[in-house]
């Protein structure tokens, strides 16, 4: 696919029928459906890897340093933050947010391509990560699901289904009115979203999250590489921890 065919699909808007499609709808990094354990968000522990010689615990702490990447002492510290952070979550809420006024003033130029390649260089430098991800079936639909978030950015990363969560609410109304806790209220819908209601509903939403993803497992199933604009992330002049980096060389799994 063309660099501008892959923008133009990672920003279209999409439909997903869960009841014809194979979905894989992630939420937390403990999800399992069809036996297939679902840590692809960018929050999970346990997949580190080198990202041009700087190590990072996983790739929401990546992710975040390229909004803070202007080589100012601000963003340096910032990213030294990050750097040693080991809970993507953690450094979202206490580091991006309490910073986020400092944030690249054209982070939303090439935010997506970074994410593109920060997937793809955990897929290079984590075995374990690339192994899971080519466990999913050929058919496999991946998306982040955001039915249950509230921010601006819900569906875009990710997709929504309104009928799965009118199941789910009604299910966690019963169950409270029968004086269940929340902890058993919440296994029983993990349960029914990842079991018996996997294929109900449509997730609408960009799911650019679940796009890099399946293009990132295509790559890796074609001994390729997923489409990435080099030329753009290498005009944006992103630093990392006092170096530039640089995007003009293809970089073998390890």
């Amino acid at each position: 696919m063309k660099l501008q065919d892959f923008y133009g699909f990672l920003v279209r808007e999409e439909a997903y029928d869960a009841s014809s499609l194979n979905c894989f709808a992630f939420r937390h990094g403990y999800d399992v459906r069809q036996g297939l354990l679902l840590s692809l968000g960018n929050m999970v522990r346990g997949f580190g890897f080198d990202l041009q010689g700087v190590h990072f615990n996983n790739s929401g702490c990546a992710y975040i340093a390229g909004a803070f990447s202007s080589g100012s002492s601000q963003h340096l510290a910032i990213q030294r933050e990050l750097h040693l952070n080991n809970n993507g979550l953690q450094a979202k809420r206490c580091i991006y947010k309490p910073h986020e006024s400092l944030k690249r003033s054209d982070w939303n130029r090439f935010n997506a391509q970074w994410m593109v390649y920060v997937v793809w260089q955990k897929c290079l430098g984590s075995e374990a990560f690339r192994n899971l991800l080519l466990s999913f079936p050929k058919d496999a639909v991946i998306i982040e699901d955001s039915t249950f978030q509230k921010g601006r950015t819900a569906t875009i990363w990710g997709c929504r289904n309104d009928e799965l969560k009118k199941r789910l609410d009604a299910l966690r109304k019963d169950m409270k009115a029968r004086g269940k806790c929340k902890a058993a209220i919440k296994r029983e819908q993990d349960k029914m979203r990842l079991g018996e209601w996997s294929t109900i509903g449509v997730f609408k939403g960009k799911n650019i999250m679940g796009k890099i993803l399946m293009a990132c497992k295509q790559a890796l199933e074609q001994g390729a590489e997923p489409p990435i604009d080099h030329a753009l992330l290498q005009g944006v002049h992103i630093n990392l921890l006092g170096k530039e980096l640089t995007f003009n060389q293809y970089v073998k799994a390890a």
